[in-house]
């Protein structure tokens, strides 16, 4: 996995485009940081885009069964959509370098309950 340098998210908001609503960041990236500007960002299922790091850019992770997940994003304009990846098809995309730059833990969404499915808690 690449590492990515930080970006300053300038504005978080919806896109209301995407149905449901995906929420989106505004991102600044520094030009001068290795990795940025022009590059190959390999996507699931052979999705290859070339060029800088998103300005806009949105993710959602559902996990389905124990390793099937659903996953949207948006990458400036574009809109992506896969039903059913693999935990190991989202670790090694572009998708584990970029969430790691803004601070998210992709192991944590990877870990999510499975959509429908009930957390129970201990009472104390």
């Amino acid at each position: 996995m690449d590492l990515l340098p930080r970006p300053d998210v300038l504005r978080c908001t919806f896109d209301k485009t995407a149905q449901p609503n995906l929420p989106v960041m505004e991102l600044q990236w520094d030009p001068d940081a290795p990795g940025v500007m022009d590059r190959n960002w390999y996507l699931p299922e052979n999705v290859v885009l070339k060029g800088p790091a998103p300005t806009r850019f949105g993710v959602t992770i559902h996990r389905q069964s124990t390793n099937s997940f659903r996953v949207r994003v948006l990458w400036n304009q574009l809109q992506l959509a896969w039903e059913n990846l693999t935990r190991t098809q989202i670790l090694c995309s572009a998708l584990a370098s970029l969430l790691q730059s803004l601070g998210t833990d992709l192991w944590y969404l990877l870990e999510q309950p499975v959509s429908g499915e009930e957390i129970t808690l201990a009472a104390a």
